[in-house]
Order: structure tokens, then C-alpha cells, then sequence
């Protein structure tokens, strides 16, 4: 950038600051905005300038790597050019090297902290981070600076108020909250004319990324009804995975399927957008999405909607069994639906599994054990829940040798490398296949679905040979812990 664009910038933001008497949000957002650096420009450098040509040309032949090389001579031959270093940042970005890219965009920011592109890209990495003060510094100076692009402007005020929500500053919180909705109305415009899978899904990555998931779920939800049906099933099937980040409780996924099945319309869910399936199964398959993640009300919500529409699909009748089963014990009408599934499909492994639980929990751990035997028998990868279950009921039974085995099957199952790389690949290929975005890290993943199995597993086997009672998960439940 010439001496002439710098002082062009720094007079446009000197500009932008004057005006803001006449804004309150400007006035809100005006302290975080910090102290200007002063830049000193310099001529340009031949060598530098002759890399950065020649990088430009294996850019127009999407040679990145080739570029990349003659990016980085420019910069060290000239090292107080920002413009190699932009153009670092966007080929680092072309090959998916993001963090190199990220660390690119703040050395433009180094000579130049008013440069739009960089300003938004090292604030959204900041709020990632959770780097309160600099990212709101960032985007905040990105704010004044606002080219106009819709879709930064959405991603860059859903972080503000997500920062601005975790250090307390309410009244600025407020305040562009107010003014938040047009962002909104715009983003989601844009969105829906472009019609564009990729673009929607990378747009909520990065309102996730930045803790804005309430928000993305109302772009989700807001997107639907609006799209093709190859972005409404993506849409379809991340909205229950957003719902359930943002701790909702299944309500408005239902809302959204209902108002989108109406006359027995069929709906479109990831991978299989040209196989659309009725509204009990997309209803199925979202409950099951809450309850990968943890969603325990929004899993038995949307269960119980599907179950009333269609009650005989087994898989859906055993996992609202098993939600109620955990819920409430075993009660008479959880028995009797655990029952139900068993008759709808009494050769899979997981209702199995459920019914000796809830035989277990009802006082007959004789009939659990063999549930147990079977389920494992008839499992094609033996299950760390079922033989951790088998375990409490040979313990409920006196067989205590019998129930140590089960158990420390259950902890060398879980503590394998095969074991956890297989669950975390497992659950990358979801990411990569079925959702399309991640709400959490695969070890977060893990350690939500296993990890409290696995604790519970070294607290027994501890007890025992401390010479103590282990804490039953059954006996637990039938005392009436939840």
C-alpha cells in the first residue's frame, strides 16, 4: 500500500469516528476500539515487487505452492510491504493451510491495522481463541471500517455479541443487539440467492467457531424454507446438531419439519438428499443427532413426535425407551415400551441391551443377563456399555467374579488406541459426510459419549480392590437416583 491509500484509511476511520457522536453504537463500541498505530511507508522495493508479480502469476494458474514461495521472498525483501503478505494469506488459505494463513493476516495487520480483510479474519480467529480483549479490538475497528459484504458483516456482529456477552459490557451488548436484526434479514438473503451448499455451510462453521450458536441455528432455521433441496438437507440435518449445541430442546427442529412436511411432503436429510424420507423418520434421525451430543430433552422430544406418528419403527421406539428408561426408571409404561420395542425387533443388539437394562432396574437381573450374553454375541463389535451392563447385573446377582470380568472387558475395550481412534474417526466422518460442520472437538465428542463410562468403569474395579461396595448403575437408579 502507497503513503497516499494509507493516509486515505486513516482519514476514512478518523471519519467514521467523527459521525459516531451521532450513533449510540457507535458511541458503545468507539472505547474498544484502542490506540492507532502509526505505520511508516516506504518506497517500493524492485526485488520485492518482481517476487510478488511472479507469485500473481502462479496464483492465475493456481499454482498456490509456487506462489506461496514467491510470497514469502517478497516479504522478507520488503518488510514493511503488507500486500505480499495479503497475498500469503489468501494462497495459505487455497491449500487449507488455515492457522499459517491466520498468522499471515496478522502480520498485514502489523503494517497496516486498517486493512478490512485482515481485520475480520485475525478478530474472528481472536474470538475463536477466546482472546477478548484483541478480538473485540479487531472487529471492532472491522465495524467501522464495514465494506458492506452482508455475510461479514453477520459473521463479524454475531461475534461482537458473543464477546461482548462474555465480558459483561451489556449496554454495548444492547445497543448493537438492537440494530443486529437487519444484519440478520440481509446475511440470510444473500444466503438463500445463492443457493450454495458450501457457502451455508461454512457461514455456520464460523457462527459456531465464534460461540454465536444460538445464532446459527436461526440462520439454519431462517435458510429452509427457502432453499433447494440439496441446501435444505443439509440445513435439515445440522439444524437439530445446532439446536442441541445451543441447548434447546428439540421445539424448534419439530417447528421447522412440520411446517415443511405439511401434506405428507417428504423431506430431504444428509447424505441422501435424493432419498427423502417421511417426517416421523427425519424426526428419527434429528433425535438421534441430539443425543450424539449430549441433548437428552431434545432427543426424548423429538423421539416422542416420531413415535406418535409412526410407533412401529423399532429404532425409534427403543431409543425412547431408553431415554425414559434413564429419565424416570422403570416404570410401569417404560416397561411396557421397552417390551414393545423387543416385539418390533427382538434380533438387534441396542433393544436387547435397552430390555436387560430395564429388567435390571425393575429388580429381575436374571433376565437381564442373558439379554446381555446375546446382545454381545450378536454384536459385530462387542460394546463397552453392554458388557459395563452385564457387569452390574452379575453384582445385583452375587456372581461377583463374573461381574469384575465384565467390567474390566468393558475398561480394556475403552482404553485401547484402536478403540478411541476408531470413535474419533467414527465421528469425523460424520462431521465430513452427514453434518457438514462440528459443533465440538472429536475428543469433546468422546469424552461426552465415553468418558463417563470409562470413569464410572475405574471407580468399580478401585472399589473392589479397595475392598468396598461399587456404586451399581442399576441399584442407583432403581434407589431413585437419576
Amino acid at each position: 500500500m502507497n503513503r497516499y491509500c494509507f493516509i486515505a484509511c486513516i482519514l476514512f476511520f478518523v471519519t467514521s469516528l467523527s459521525s459516531a457522536q451521532e450513533s449510540n453504537i457507535e458511541k458503545w463500541l468507539l472505547p474498544f476500539v484502542g490506540e492507532m498505530e502509526e505505520h511508516e511507508t516506504t518506497p517500493t522495493v524492485p526485488l520485492a515487487a518482481r517476487e510478488y508479480i511472479i507469485g500473481m502469476q502462479f496464483v492465475s494458474q493456481r499454482k498456490h505452492g509456487h506462489a506461496i514461495s514467491h510470497f514469502e521472498r517478497a516479504t522478507k525483501l520488503d518488510p514493511y510491504a503488507p500486500a505480499p503478505w495479503v497475498k500469503l494469506a489468501l494462497a495459505l488459505s487455497e491449500i487449507g493451510r488455515v492457522d499459517s494463513s491466520v498468522q499471515a493476516w496478522r502480520e498485514v495487520l502489523r503494517r497496516n491495522s486498517l486493512h478490512q480483510d485482515a481485520l475480520l479474519v485475525v478478530g474472528l480467529a481472536d474470538a475463536r481463541m477466546g482472546k477478548l480483549d484483541s478480538a473485540l479490538r479487531w472487529l471492532t475497528r472491522s465495524w467501522f471500517q464495514n465494506n458492506g459484504d452482508p455475510i461479514e458483516a453477520l459473521l463479524r456482529e454475531s461475534a461482537l455479541l458473543t464477546l461482548f456477552k462474555l465480558g459483561h459490557h451489556t449496554e454495548a451488548h444492547s445497543e448493537l443487539r438492537h440494530d443486529f436484526q437487519n444484519s440478520f434479514d440481509t446475511a440470510v438473503s444473500v444466503l438463500i440467492s445463492s443457493q450454495n451448499r458450501g457457502v451455508w455451510l461454512g457461514v455456520l462453521q464460523q457462527l459456531v467457531d465464534v460461540g454465536s450458536v444460538e445464532i446459527a441455528t436461526q440462520v439454519a432455521a431462517a435458510g429452509a424454507p427457502h432453499v433447494g433441496p440439496k441446501v435444505l438437507g443439509s440445513l435439515l440435518t445440522v439444524l437439530p446438531l445446532l439446536e442441541a449445541a445451543s441447548s434447546g430442546d428439540g421445539s424448534l427442529t419439530h417447528q421447522v419439519y412440520v411446517s415443511l412436511s405439511e401434506d405428507g411432503k417428504l423431506l430431504p436429510i444428509a447424505p441422501k438428499w435424493d432419498e427423502p424420507v417421511t417426517r416421523a423418520e427425519a424426526l428419527s434421525t434429528a433425535a438421534q443427532t441430539m443425543s450424539i451430543v449430549g441433548a437428552v430433552d431434545g432427543a426424548l422430544n423429538l423421539n416422542t413426535a416420531s413415535f406418535e406418528i409412526n410407533p412401529d419403527n423399532p429404532l425409534t421406539a427403543n431409543n425412547l425407551a431408553w431415554v425414559k428408561l434413564v429419565q424416570d426408571g422403570a416404570t410401569e409404561d417404560v416397561i411396557a415400551l421397552c417390551k414393545y420395542a423387543y416385539i418390533l425387533d427382538p434380533d438387534k443388539a441396542y433393544i436387547m441391551d435397552t430390555v436387560g437394562c430395564m429388567y435390571a432396574l425393575s429388580g429381575e437381573p436374571e433376565k437381564a443377563v442373558p439379554l446381555f450374553v446375546e446382545a454381545l454375541q450378536n454384536s459385530l463389535q462387542p460394546s463397552p456399555e453392554t458388557y459395563d451392563h452385564l457387569g452390574d447385573a452379575y453384582w445385583m446377582l452375587d456372581n461377583k467374579t463374573s461381574a469384575v470380568r465384565a467390567w474390566q472387558t468393558a475398561a480394556s475395550l475403552l482404553n485401547t488406541k484402536e478403540s478411541k481412534q476408531a470413535y474419533l474417526e467414527g465421528y469425523n466422518e460424520m462431521v465430513r459426510s452427514v453434518w457438514g460442520i462440528s459443533v465440538a472437538t472429536p475428543e469433546a465428542m468422546y469424552d461426552l459419549e465415553l468418558g463417563e463410562l470409562a470413569r464410572n468403569l475405574v471407580r468399580k474395579l478401585a472399589a473392589i480392590n479397595n475392598g468396598e461396595e461399587p456404586i451399581v448403575f442399576a441399584v442407583e437408579q432403581m434407589n431413585g437416583a437419576k
